[in-house]
């Protein structure tokens, strides 16, 4: 899988780099000497040839024709097949295109669940694999001491949703104001400056 999207990669190159725009071949009456053809070649390549000449008028005269005789990338599929390639070498490593830059059928909600299910189904089981290598190997036996790696920004989520989930997490006691305030970066609050909990002071009333 991989060495065909390189292969694709190598071909389209090589259809570029080397093409003439529009491609084809010149036909004159008569037969040409070999430093005729030689000249016209190299004339022909010099006005016409390599992708920063797309489009350039090409100049005959002396009774030349331009016959098109080949197709262009489009018609040959190879953008089309390239871009398959993306999305099969993204499905061989599972990591979700928008991950690598490939948005041709992302949207911002995709996008966010993008990152969820990379963080939990890309990288989860490699974390899994190194926490429990670190446990056997580093750690032993000590039971003070443990390594867990951090995804929660990967699992952060839509604003608003975090949000929601940090002010049901405070009012239920599972987090303290400053705790969350530590999750979104924020340095705590002030030594004795009381934390404002919305509903705190009316759920205290009898």
């Amino acid at each position: 899988m991989v060495g065909a999207g390189i292969a694709l990669q190598e071909a389209a190159g090589s259809l570029w780099r080397n093409g003439v725009f529009p491609s084809g071949a010149l036909s004159v009456e008569g037969r040409l000497t070999e430093e005729q053809r030689k000249a016209l070649r190299e004339v022909t390549s010099a006005s016409n040839g390599g992708s920063g000449r797309v489009g350039r008028v090409m100049v005959l005269e002396g009774g030349m024709k331009w016959q098109q005789i080949t197709i262009s990338p489009e018609d040959a599929e190879i953008l089309e097949s390239r871009r398959f390639s993306v999305e099969e070498i993204a499905r061989l490593y599972q990591v979700p295109p928008p991950i690598i830059q490939d948005y041709t059928h992302n949207t911002f909600t995709n996008s966010e669940a993008a990152g969820r299910w990379f963080a939990q189904f890309t990288i989860g089981p490699w974390v899994r694999k190194l926490e429990a290598e670190f446990a056997r190997t580093i750690i032993g036996d000590a039971d003070s001491a443990a390594v867990e790696f951090d995804l929660s920004g990967f699992m952060r989520g839509d604003y608003t949703a975090r949000w929601q989930a940090h002010e049901i997490a405070v009012r239920n006691g599972i987090l303290d104001v400053n705790e969350v305030r530590e999750i979104e970066g924020w340095n705590p609050r002030a030594t004795g400056t009381p934390p404002q909990v919305p509903g705190a002071a009316a759920a205290a009333t009898p």
